[in-house]
């Protein structure tokens, strides 16, 4: 338990599961980040880009429903609604340019796992908007490496793009954790 304080003063705050979870969070996040940095192929790039989407729009459903606060349950509708456009704009650049890529179709273990302890917290805006940034920060480095070396030039343009929304996105992510 000791390592726990490594994970910072909010771990530290809650309540024994909400910790454990926390931790294994950050740990499991060191990894999806890890692996963020190492896929540049366009496969793998689309896979892991899609279950990241997938992950957003269920993890905003949630909120939509389990969140005391308006502004958390407003922005992850915006969450939800810009990760549902990123999706369709992928799924048609990979159509349009013939791209054999395959978006994923379902969430991997980790998200799965990502979810359940969502939908059990007793704190949930806490963890919620933990999670978001852990998304969000893993989805960046995803962006950051295709656009700096993937393949297809069509993808990677569309990296670039998706890569100025995600830091959007992660400033006001960190502004409303600060503020919450």
């Amino acid at each position: 338990m000791a390592g726990l304080a490594l994970f910072g003063p909010a771990s530290a705050a809650l309540p024994g599961r909400d910790a454990l979870n926390a931790a294994k969070d950050a740990a499991t996040g060191t990894l999806g980040k890890l692996k963020a940095e190492i896929t540049t192929r366009t496969r793998g790039f689309v896979a892991d880009y899609s279950i990241n989407e997938l992950y957003m729009i269920e993890a905003a459903r949630i909120a939509g429903r389990r969140s005391a606060s308006p502004r958390v349950r407003a922005f992850a509708g915006i969450l939800a609604a810009d990760a549902r456009l990123s999706e369709s704009e992928l799924k048609r650049l990979l159509h349009s340019y013939n791209v054999s890529a395959v978006p994923a179709s379902g969430l991997d273990s980790r998200r799965r796992g990502m979810i359940s302890e969502l939908t059990a917290t007793p704190a949930f805006t806490r963890r919620y908007l933990a999670q978001q940034l852990l998304a969000e920060t893993e989805q960046r480095i995803l962006l950051r490496r295709y656009a700096g070396g993937g393949k297809i030039v069509a993808v990677r343009q569309f990296a670039e793009r998706r890569l100025q929304r995600v830091d959007e996105l992660l400033s006001a992510l960190q502004r409303l954790q600060r503020g919450t």
